[in-house]
């Protein structure tokens, strides 16, 4: 019997040097707070695990009704004009409105250089009736002999202002008419700008390769004034260029 009451206390004091613990089994006191501690941490460590899942929870809805909002938003995309016509390239781009070409007169020296695209409703402001001193705006005609289309010239030229929602970029390449690889052409046609005599500033766009005249516009009063571009050796390289040639272009879309 001695025997065995010294074996149980070598197990007992072997159990408790393990557990790297200085309490005695017997003692139901040290028991009872050990197990209360315990009981505390689980309490505290489930409403971590509570918490958490709730933080979780509330991050997943954010992203979810941003998500949402985003999904109704219209998509990013790209707007370029098409000059020369009243549509837009179809497949690759929509409408946004349709209008008159227009810009500064070519004999004023102190016109704007940029075209515009007027739309076809305009919304006059409160100075619409303002006296002061301006800059004046007219609507644009083809000057040429053919080349913007036969029996163009004089007329008035038509604009659309278009939007590709699948593309975010817009490239305008002047003396090509077939997009680099990995662009999607928009559409091609020929360079034009302002006659190099005149004395107004003008830009380089690119004129739809089959213009369209805009019935119902007054013949050759002049006012903005689109002419083809020639290539001039020199400076420019000459091959791959050859002298005094009407330059293509083509709208690119990526």
């Amino acid at each position: 019997m001695v025997g065995f009451s010294v074996l149980f206390l070598c197990v007992q004091y072997t159990i408790v040097r393990s557990a790297d613990r200085r309490i005695l089994l017997s003692d139901p006191d040290s028991l009872n707070r050990q197990i209360i501690d315990l009981q505390a941490q689980y309490v505290q460590l489930q409403a971590t695990i509570n918490e958490e899942k709730l933080k979780s929870s509330t991050e997943i809805q954010q992203l979810r009704d941003t998500l949402a909002s985003l999904s109704v938003r219209p998509a990013g995309g790209a707007t370029f004009v098409r000059w020369g016509h009243k549509d837009c390239p179809v497949n690759v781009s929509s409408l946004v409105y349709t209008g008159f070409a227009g810009g500064s007169h070519y004999a004023h020296p102190g016109g704007a250089a940029s075209p515009v695209c007027l739309p076809t409703e305009p919304l006059w402001g409160q100075h619409k009736d303002a006296v002061d001193d301006s800059g004046f705006m007219y609507g644009a005609e083809y000057e040429d002999h053919g080349l913007f289309g036969k029996d163009s010239s004089n007329e008035d030229v038509p604009c659309a202002v278009c939007r590709s929602p699948a593309h975010s970029s817009i490239l305008m390449i002047p003396g090509r008419n077939v997009c680099y690889s990995g662009w999607t052409e928009a559409y091609q046609g020929d360079l034009a700008s302002g006659y190099y005599a005149h004395p107004a500033p003008s830009e380089n766009v690119c004129m739809d390769q089959s213009p369209q005249p805009l019935f119902g516009g007054s013949a050759n009063q002049d006012g903005k004034l689109f002419y083809g571009v020639r290539s001039v050796c020199g400076s420019l390289r000459c091959p791959p260029y050859e002298n005094n040639k009407f330059l293509s272009c083509v709208v690119c879309l990526q």
